[in-house]
């Protein structure tokens, strides 16, 4: 990926391999939503590889518990929120162009995998949900 206006591609880089293969449908869609938040958007998980995920899934985390992750298949983001008014914003945002968003408690993640991936990776459309402490 390449920068674009509102994101490095430095942002979306998986921790453990340093590579970073996300989605450029899904980029220009988060795009978009940032655009229309007008605040900025500061990524905290973008692009993993599998011995991420599975680092994650072995330290308990929740977010890693599910099969395949759409952050293996680069059409997820997690990003930081601090704040509800903050928080309301960026998911009032998201849902112009996104159907998938998990709430945590100081992050949204969203993703397209029901639209930019395999049939086997399907995940269901017209999702929120939250993420247990």
């Amino acid at each position: 990926m390449k920068d674009t206006r509102y994101f490095s591609a430095s942002e979306f880089i998986c921790p453990d391999c340093k590579s970073e293969s996300m989605s450029q449908d899904f980029i220009a869609d988060l795009e978009q939503a940032r655009r229309i938040a007008n605040i900025s958007f500061k990524i905290t998980s973008g692009y993993r590889c599998q011995a991420y995920q599975d680092d994650l899934k072995r330290r308990g985390y929740q977010t890693a518990k599910a099969g395949t992750s759409p952050h293996q298949l680069g059409v997820a983001a997690d990003i930081s929120t601090i704040g509800d008014d903050k928080r309301h914003t960026i998911i009032k945002s998201l849902l112009t162009t996104f159907n998938r968003i998990g709430i945590g408690s100081n992050f949204i993640h969203v993703d397209a995998a029901d639209r930019y991936v395999a049939a086997e990776f399907m995940r269901n459309s017209n999702r929120i949900w939250h993420y247990r402490r």
